[in-house]
């Protein structure tokens, strides 16, 4: 009689051995139909090779190791001090090994008792000349697993991920265990590949019932491996897929300005600067102006090093919006980033007549009110804040150009409101970061922008040295340096962590060892100060003191970690550098070596500092490459943290990380470019056309603004 397998879409209820109650609690680890019952991959396995029998343990491992076998002796004993210990002795037919909990005994004595055959992961430690396991992971096993792995022989044992309402519904790690192994055993078969053969072949993609096959029942290392990147890939390639499209869905929805020129006002400007641009910021400007004077509104990532002229690329694109009467936004995360913006904008359009608004938050007076009266008229200027420009009582009526710097510090709904004011026409949008991006990131966060990456550096830099200090040793050897280098003509920058939660501790601490200083190491050369508290018209005469060379050391918190351009500045000294991130400490470091002259970066650190903060300060030393940085950074950190990408709308990914996988992620990206140029509408590919419907076509038109 002819099989009539059930639709995959069933619900997961309706599968047969589950029924409502488990469905429920299916339901709570994203299961809700047969489809992603065969996709609800292992979370670990357990395999002949990490169970080591119990005879071959020959004393305490450093390491954590995994042994299997069947309890055949309990007790349980008081103790002296009060408590109680449970032993259990295990035996794997050959040896025998105590095993010991000291925590949570009542309920280990009701789950492991004589009989009880499991695997059990921990340290091996040496008790009275005895060796005991303390406190160890269990897995539970049936006996013939048991008998499979002590004999080297059978499939590896899946792990999968449950909860407590599984628990509940019957279904723990050796109930879900057999339940999945019929599952796959029964409907495997009735899989279909969405890939067609000639892709498959044309781009090494493994047959899907194989894959699932290899990822639930894997024979070998390599089985397994096959299984898994199979599935990465997949969606991985529809990650990609969604950018595209993404990508194309703005472009045909968004109708931009069209900009006629390049005018008299923005080449004065850039005659005016005091300094050539390089090759690559004009090539740059080449692409962005190609952006402006199409009909699509722009949506371009600028991404550069420390140092290689972002703000003057986008000073000059919004002076071209300027000049053909629209206006122009720059948001900044920091006030301390807009007033260093602004200053910078007044310099290089000084006696141009752009009119340049500063604009931050704080109580509504009648010059602020006057301010936002002007943005309101629609009247052409630049205007640079922070969050400030996207409240409501900011109105603008013809803005032209928007460009959001240190974007990932903004959230989702922060920069929409910016980048799509609700205008009829939509205004061109740079993005920009000081922090390189390693390439997988770039290719998960903006992988449906166009993306210009500014990696050269102006002409005439000295060579920055990194130098890693102990702060309670080598701080004299330090400082004794830096007044050697002031004195022969160079400046310093000493700067230390300011963090929100102890702001006015850390402003204190500034302070503090401006005065020490001043007394001690550094006595008899000017010092100055600078921190986010003081006022703007504070903060410019202490910069212009140091520019001008009348300070020649300058105490600071974070206030100068970008936008500050000093030639003459050779020394930066971190104090505290534990508490900086990775990128920070590189933003830092580019303060320096600005001129000709070669420049030192001391980074100084504590013995007590995390094994964390260690590796951040030793990349550093090693290496002065940005985006060689980002990727160690990314390494360290992994995804979820790097530079705060949570608030990207960075993509659950069930299979791939994006940090592990890059080899895949550039691969999913390449068969993504090569299927879009061959098959736009993936007419020739129907049933890979109906797997991105179903998985990710919904996110297009939310991803674009994440």
């Amino acid at each position: 009689m002819p099989r009539n397998p059930p639709p995959l879409d069933l619900p997961v209820e309706y599968v047969r051995g589950i029924g409502p109650k488990r469905a429920a609690a299916f339901k709570k680890v994203g299961v809700r139909s047969l489809r992603d019952l065969l996709f609800y991959a292992p979370r670990r396995y357990l395999d002949r090779s990490t169970a080591i029998p119990i005879r071959e343990l020959h004393g305490p491992s450093e390491e954590e190791v995994t042994v299997v076998g069947t309890v055949i002796d309990t007790r349980e004993t008081k103790m002296r001090k009060g408590g109680t210990r449970y032993e259990a002795l295990l035996d794997d037919g050959l040896s025998s090994l105590t095993l010991v909990w000291f925590k949570h005994t009542s309920g280990i004595r009701k789950w492991i008792t004589t009989g009880y055959s499991a695997a059990f992961s921990g340290k091996v430690v040496e008790f009275n000349r005895f060796l005991q396991m303390v406190h160890p992971d269990v897995t539970e096993l049936s006996k013939g697993e048991v008998s499979d792995l002590l004999a080297g022989k059978g499939r590896w044992v899946a792990i999968y991920p449950g909860n407590k309402e599984l628990d509940k519904a019957g279904l723990d790690m050796r109930g879900l265990r057999t339940l999945m192994d019929r599952i796959v055993g029964e409907y495997l078969p009735d899989i279909e590949d969405f890939w067609t053969e000639e892709d498959r072949i044309k781009f090494e993609i493994p047959e899907l019932e194989k894959a699932l096959m290899a990822v639930h029942r894997p024979r070998s290392a390599e089985d397994h491996l096959m299984g898994w990147n199979r599935l990465k890939l997949d969606e991985l390639v529809m990650l990609q897929l969604t950018w595209v499209y993404a990508k194309e869905h703005r472009r045909q929805r968004a109708r931009g300005i069209s900009y006629p020129e390049v005018g008299k006002t923005t080449r004065a400007m850039i005659e005016k600067l005091p300094f050539k641009l390089t090759e690559t910021q004009r090539k740059i400007l080449r692409e962005i102006w190609s952006d402006m004077t199409s009909p699509h509104a722009m949506s371009r990532l600028l991404q550069g090093d420390v140092g290689s002229g972002k703000t003057v690329v986008a000073l000059i694109a919004m002076t071209i919006a300027v000049e053909n009467g629209y206006q122009a936004a720059l948001m900044v995360p920091t006030e301390i980033l807009a007033e260093q913006h602004y200053l910078t904008s007044r310099k290089f359009l000084k006696g141009l007549g752009v009119h340049v608004e500063l604009l931050l938050g704080g109580s509504k007076t009648k010059a602020k009110q006057e301010q936002l009266d002007r943005i309101a008229s629609g009247k052409p200027c630049i205007v640079i804040g922070t969050h400030a420009l996207i409240q409501d009582a900011v109105n603008f009526s013809r803005l032209g150009f928007v460009v959001i710097d240190e974007q990932h510090r903004f959230g989702v709904t922060q920069r929409m409101k910016l980048m799509d004011p609700g205008m009829e026409q939509r205004p061109d949008v740079l993005v920009m970061t000081a922090t390189p991006i390693p390439r997988s990131l770039g290719l998960t966060l903006y992988g449906d922008l166009d993306v210009s990456r500014l990696d050269e550096m102006p002409p005439g830099r000295g060579k920055i040295s990194t130098i890693a200090i102990n702060g309670k040793t080598g701080r004299a050897e330090m400082y004794a340096e830096v007044r050697k280098q002031v004195e022969n003509g160079g400046q310093a920058y000493i700067v230390f962590p300011l963090v929100e939660e102890s702001e006015k501790l850390d402003l204190q601490a500034a302070v503090e060892s401006k005065a020490d200083l001043e007394q001690t190491y550094l006595k008899g050369l000017p010092l100055g100060l600078l921190h986010g508290r003081m006022k703007l018209t504070e903060k410019e005469e202490a910069m212009a003191k140091f520019v001008r060379g009348e300070t020649k050391i300058l105490v600071s918190t974070t206030v100068i970690e970008v936008g500050v351009d000093v030639e003459n500045a050779t020394e930066m000294v971190v104090e505290h550098a534990e508490r900086f991130g990775l990128a920070q400490l590189h933003q830092l470091r580019g303060r320096v070596g600005r001129g000709g002259r070669d420049s030192r970066c001391y980074l100084v650190g504590y013995p007590e500092i995390t094994e964390t903060a260690r590796a951040r300060i030793r990349t550093l030393v090693r290496t002065n490459d940005g985006f060689e940085v980002a990727e160690e950074d990314l390494r360290i950190r992994g995804a979820g943290d790097f530079f705060g990408v949570r608030q990207h709308g960075l993509p659950e990914l069930r299979y791939a990380d994006i940090v592990a996988d890059q080899g895949l992620l550039i691969k999913a990206r390449n068969i993504a470019d090569q299927i879009i140029e061959d098959d736009p509408t993936l007419k020739k590919r129907p049933k890979l056309k109906a797997e991105f419907s179903r998985t990710a076509a919904k996110k297009v038109t939310w991803l674009e603004i994440a």
